[in-house]
């Protein structure tokens, strides 16, 4: 019995080899690849098809000449653009469009980075944050900014027709502008609150701003001012440097104000505080919004990672980049971004684009010089967020308060982290 067994099992494996056998035998082979088309030979397979059979006739200067336009559209910078003859560069970041916007780029939009208070896009109710998506009945191409600039300018007195998306609202926001001059405001102003506090406003970082600074941080000492508000909001524009001097005029000597890192190791820049500060005695607020771009946001992120002021307000816009200029030749040039700034701890200022699936990114959490939690992932996260509502200014207010309550710098922070 046990033999006849034997036999049953040995013909039953035998039979599945043999069935393994014939299915690997008739399985159908996989054609072989052709070797994958990268770099040059793509390029030229895609090139000689176009000009071939596509059924717009293009010379091969239009080829050649969109092909570069499409390399700077791959990237993942908004500030990348090929200056072509003929072609007016977009906008310095630190001056206004017509009618008082700044623009920048952002997720292939045209955004309203903020306003110049009093101005005639402030008073139609134009608001940061806004993207522009058309001026009169003309769409506005966020690589365009230039045509942009162009269609808001016009005579004094006529108006101008703004289509906005704006958060929270559904459909589109149509606001009418009547068009008119700039007014003239000094970068740096100051105030006397109630409680010994100083109120220093800085909307704009030109050549030279920390001496101006200095002066009207002194100017509100003298005037029996105990500790500070440095406010931030809607200061627009200014380079590494300026922002980095201003901050240098509230930061101990030594320490690590900005990071400039590019990709070449040896471009990288760190820019440290080269003098002991007169102000170390007076706690700071320092207040953003939406609008603090740029080199305001060297300053909030330096005096937030020292643990040296407290920060107030609403995330920053999150634009921290070094752009580079290299001619082409023939009147044409390319402009790239070529350093982001980070913190001194760490925190990248520019504000990564938003990812093609929509999915949100954590932000990353850091620790400040004292070991406080701090978000990164673009622009400056306040210490306390604080949305202006009303005609008060919330944000203000709440700076006084900490400010008179604390008396000092680490109980300024207690209380503000202890919300």
């Amino acid at each position: 019995m046990r033999a006849r067994w034997f036999l049953v099992i040995g013909i039953i494996a035998g039979g599945l080899g043999a069935l393994a056998w014939i299915l690997a035998r008739g399985r159908v082979q996989p054609a072989p690849q052709s070797p994958a088309l990268v770099g040059t030979d793509l390029f030229k397979s895609v090139f000689s098809y176009v000009r071939s059979n596509a059924v717009d006739s293009l010379t091969d200067q239009d080829l050649y000449r969109r092909a570069a336009a499409g390399v700077i559209d791959e990237l993942d910078d908004p500030y990348a653009v090929l200056l072509l003859p003929g072609r007016e560069p977009p906008p310095p970041a630190d001056v206004p469009a017509p009618q008082g916007l700044y623009l920048d780029r952002r997720d292939g939009s045209v955004v309203i980075v903020t306003t110049v208070p009093g101005s005639p896009a402030e008073l139609a109710g134009v608001q940061s944050g806004d993207l522009l998506l058309g001026v009169d009945t003309i769409p506005v191409d966020d690589l365009r900014l230039d045509q942009a600039v162009r269609l808001l300018d016009g005579s004094l007195g006529s108006k101008v027709s703004l289509r906005l998306r704006r958060a929270g609202r559904r459909g589109l926001v149509t606001v009418e502008v009547i068009r008119g001059r700039l007014p003239r405001a000094a970068s740096v102003d100051t105030a006397s609150l109630p409680g010994a506090v100083g109120r220093l406003i800085i909307r704009g970082f030109p050549k030279g701003i920390e001496d101006s600074v200095r002066r009207a941080a002194l100017a509100l000492r003298d005037r029996g001012a105990r500790s500070l508000v440095l406010d931030l909001r809607g200061a627009v524009g200014g380079d590494l440097a300026q922002g980095a001097s201003v901050a240098d005029l509230f930061l101990d000597a030594g320490v690590s104000i900005v990071q400039s890192r590019s990709r070449r190791s040896a471009d990288s820049v760190d820019f440290r505080d080269s003098t002991a500060s007169s102000f170390d005695s007076m706690p700071i607020a320092v207040l953003v919004d939406a609008g603090t771009a740029g080199a305001a946001e060297v300053v909030a992120g330096a005096l937030q990672d020292h643990d040296r002021a407290a920060v107030l307000g609403a995330i920053t816009f999150g634009r921290g980049v070094t752009q580079s200029t290299f001619p082409l030749g023939s009147g044409a040039s390319l402009r790239l971004t070529t350093a982001l700034w980070l913190t001194p701890r760490g925190r990248q200022i520019q504000r990564p684009p938003r990812r093609a699936d929509g999915d949100t990114i954590p932000r990353p959490r850091l620790r400040s010089e004292g070991g406080r939690v701090l978000l990164g992932g673009g622009g400056i996260v306040p210490d306390r967020m604080v949305l202006s509502a009303g005609t008060g200014d919330s944000v203000l207010t709440l700076a006084r308060s900490i400010l008179v309550r604390g008396g000092t710098t680490r109980a300024v922070l207690a209380l503000v982290t202890a919300h």
